[in-house]
């Protein structure tokens, strides 16, 4: 399965196998993001054949995110957030969301994928 998304072996980073999925870039297939390859999008058909809601499923999470969010930053004001199990950077992120109530909200972002 090919896609305009697929990376150039030349733009690999370094560790990264493209052969082998990772759940973080499975995720981002799940939301129609750009950083996965072909074997993370075979996973994500894989599941969705097993429980076709997938997909919603990983929207439905992003979303309680930009809701918990706005609370935190838009009304209970707190101004610094650790993100964990953060997975691969994807529209919005954890601090793009705090920076529109509060441009000095700041975020540390941790996971255990070296992908990530």
């Amino acid at each position: 399965m090919t896609s305009p998304y697929d990376i150039s072996p030349s733009v690999v980073p370094v560790g990264v196998d493209p052969n082998r999925a990772s759940i973080a870039r499975v995720y981002d297939a799940a939301l129609g993001g750009k950083t996965n390859y072909a074997v993370d999008r075979e996973v994500l058909d894989a599941a969705m054949r097993v429980h076709p809601g997938v997909a919603e499923l990983a929207w439905a999470n992003r979303n309680f995110l930009t809701r918990v969010m706005r609370h935190l930053a838009g009304h209970v004001k707190i101004r610094q957030y650790l993100d964990c199990g953060s997975g691969l950077p994807t529209a919005e992120n954890t601090h793009q969301i705090a920076q529109r109530f509060d441009r000095s909200a700041s975020v540390v972002y941790v996971d255990n994928d070296p992908v990530v």
